[in-house]
């Protein structure tokens, strides 16, 4: 088995011929065997709560515990048979994990096709000193390859060894790595205190262990966003979206409470078989709050590195250069403050939730959306790109120049939606109470795809589909005379500048210093239309 494989073409090495094989830390097989338990006993439970309860009984209760040891006690010797049979390696080739007793599989990510290496510590990972590194490849759903659990210190070694491989892949250098996870990479002193930094001062010194923990492995490189818990819970509360998910899930579970009580009879038997649904809001509520606390974010010489999370905390690392759209979002009530989430998406990344590595600002302020772009987006080809964007996130859609539906029936598209050529990017701007705006670099651009049918010819419009990384955006109902000459110059695009222009000379965000193309538009023809 070979997940996240090169595209043909590729001949990728064997990995390990220069590193040793290493095996996960001793304790992972008790990070793993109490997931089997807890799902068996939850299913057992969800299904016979009612009657369990009916028929409590001491020995039974006795009973049941010695059966829920024993199933520990074979989900942790199963996980440790396991272990003993898993082992990765680093080296130039890439990443390698080998695992399984009788069938035996293989998983390989070829060091060309490595796109973002994130640590993740679960809560019991954590409190253990342990951490799960993901390694994303470039494909489908699912590429990626997971290496749990290593210690916390090493998972920080492991991940900037597997990151100074992946830089080689760009650079086309070869030669021996050293084992253990440092593969191509020379002494760093990435996440170390500077050797001329003063030390804190004693009334100091708390403080800063506090931060460190709070904001674990990432205290290198350029500052460029950092949430506070007050602005994220004024976020919440400016989300609309969020506060009517609380209010429908807790009449949800009044209206549920209510039924059974009045068919059953209240029973200690009916407020256990509800206990799940009941637990269901403050774990909503707590996940929207986990996703975006402590979140820090820092931009260093292998990309932007973020930081997130209150138990499970994770830290993810994005190069710009793989980016392949953008996605802007500003609910209604956080228009005042100009509080803006942004999400990117990376090819091989498919981890798209709030929490995930595609969400680089939560919740950011006009400076932290402008020092997030200037660092991950591709020069827009106007004279001033963040003034740009700043303009259709607040302008409304009526007053901004582009190509908007002409059909009159669908007056609330004509309001809302509007779609923009720029030179050096597709942009569109939709929503009624969240506005959204989505950003594609024409360079990144994949598929072009035309939808017309007899209502669409009777209407005279056509709807175009552009493709990137697995997204898709829509410009629908728009003039057929227009649609066809946009499809023509973007297809032009993707035919000539993603096929002969390597990626190493697509343009580059206008804050990385020294990038080939920085600061500088496509050259490709175009404008707002």
């Amino acid at each position: 088995m070979e997940r996240g494989a090169s595209a043909a073409g590729d001949t990728p090495v064997e990995p390990g011929a220069t590193a040793e094989r290493r095996r996960t830390h001793p304790i992972t097989p008790l990070v793993t065997g109490w997931k089997i338990v807890v799902g068996i006993i939850a299913v057992l439970t969800a299904q016979n709560i009612a009657r369990l309860a009916d028929d409590f009984t001491l020995q039974r209760a006795l009973i049941g515990l010695g059966i829920v040891a024993a199933a520990v006690v074979v989900a942790i010797g199963l996980s440790a048979v396991s272990w003993w049979y898993t082992t990765y390696a680093v080296d130039d080739a890439g990443v390698s994990l080998h695992s399984g007793m009788i069938s035996r599989s293989r998983e390989f990510a070829p060091r060309a096709r490595i796109e973002s290496v994130s640590v993740e510590r679960p809560l019991l990972a954590r409190l253990l000193g342990l951490a799960k590194v993901r390694v994303e490849v470039a494909g489908g759903g699912e590429s990626y390859l997971d290496i749990e659990y290593i210690r916390s210190a090493d998972a920080e070694q492991l991940r900037r060894g597997i990151l100074g491989v992946a830089a080689l892949a760009g650079t086309g250098t070869e030669g021996g790595a050293p084992a253990g996870g440092d593969a191509g990479l020379p002494p760093s002193a990435e996440g170390l205190p500077a050797a001329d930094a003063p030390a804190p001062a004693d009334g100091d010194a708390i403080g800063h262990r506090l931060d460190d923990l709070l904001h674990d492995g990432v205290t290198d490189g350029e500052l460029i966003a950092r949430i506070p818990t007050g602005r994220l819970v004024h976020s919440l509360l400016r989300d609309m979206g969020f506060l009517l998910g609380v209010v429908m899930s807790v009449l949800g579970v009044v209206v549920a409470i209510s039924l059974a009580i009045w068919q059953e009879g209240f029973s200690f038997a009916v407020i256990i078989a509800l206990l799940p649904t009941a637990i269901a809001i403050p774990k909503y509520v707590f996940g929207r709050i986990e996703s975006g606390w402590g979140f820090v974010s820092r931009i260093s010489e292998r990309g932007l590195r973020m930081r997130r999370g209150l138990a499970n905390t994770r830290t993810d690392n994005i190069a710009a250069g793989r980016i392949q759209r953008f996605e802007l979002r500003r609910p209604l009530l956080r228009r005042g403050p100009g509080w803006t989430a942004a999400g990117v998406t990376v090819a091989g990344i498919e981890d798209s939730d709030e929490d995930g590595a595609a969400s680089v600002l939560p919740v950011g302020t006009a400076e932290e959306l402008r020092a997030t772009l200037g660092h991950l987006a591709a020069p827009l080809g106007t004279a001033d790109d963040a003034a740009t964007i700043e303009r259709m996130l607040t302008a409304p859609a009526r007053d901004i120049d582009g190509l908007r539906t002409s059909v009159r029936a669908f007056w609330i598209d004509r309001r809302t939606r509007v779609s923009v050529l720029l030179p050096g990017a597709l942009v569109q701007r939709s929503g009624i109470l969240t506005r959204r705006l989505e950003i594609i670099p024409r360079e990144r651009i994949q598929e072009l795809t035309v939808q017309d049918g007899p209502l669409a010819r009777r209407l005279g419009v056509l709807d175009l589909e552009v493709a990137v990384a697995g997204e898709t955006m829509t410009l629908g109902e728009l003039p057929r005379r227009d649609v066809l000459a946009l499809h023509a110059l973007l297809a032009r695009d993707a035919a000539t500048l993603r096929r002969y222009r390597d990626r190493e000379h697509w343009p580059r965000p206008a804050l990385v210093a020294g990038a080939p193309g920085a600061g500088t538009a496509p050259t490709s023809a175009g404008g707002a239309l």
